[in-house]
């Protein structure tokens, strides 16, 4: 499916490397099925095979090790030299947002586990958390 976005041999060559290939042409199918524009679209898989290649120098050869933490890191380094001309335009967060739904469709398609939710803290759980325990331990209570 990458063949409807890009004709250049080296360039689908290029996506189909690293730990995100054999994702790239379920990723294009993807887009295409969602009605992404030919530009837009493009855009979109060429900075996800930037990220791929930021992830191949990393030593990241499987999806197994893929988090989103590294979306920071990635957009440090490919940013490095960018200067935003407009007032309403951020590169930072175009990159971002194309990054968090190429993570949407490998949570999907399960290449990638969703990312753990972490509990929020409240002040009263220093007194409450093990006062639940004790209910469940000691007095058999779930809730």
């Amino acid at each position: 499916m990458l063949e409807y976005w890009y004709k250049e041999k080296r360039t689908l060559v290029d996506f189909r490397r690293g730990p995100l290939g054999p994702h790239f042409d379920g990723f294009a199918a993807y887009l295409k099925a969602k009605g992404y524009s030919r530009d837009w679209g493009r855009e979109v898989l060429s900075k996800c095979c930037q990220f791929n290649a930021f992830l191949i120098e990393r030593g990241i050869a499987t999806c197994r090790r893929l988090t989103e933490s590294l979306i920071e890191p990635f957009l440090d380094v490919y940013l490095v030299n960018t200067r935003t001309a407009g007032t309403y335009y951020s590169p930072r967060v175009v990159a971002r947002g194309v990054l968090e739904l190429l993570f949407r469709y490998l949570v999907e398609t399960k290449a990638v586990k969703p990312p753990r939710l972490a509990q929020s803290k409240k002040p009263h759980d220093w007194l409450l958390s093990p006062y639940l325990q004790h209910l469940q331990d000691e007095c058999e209570l779930s809730g």
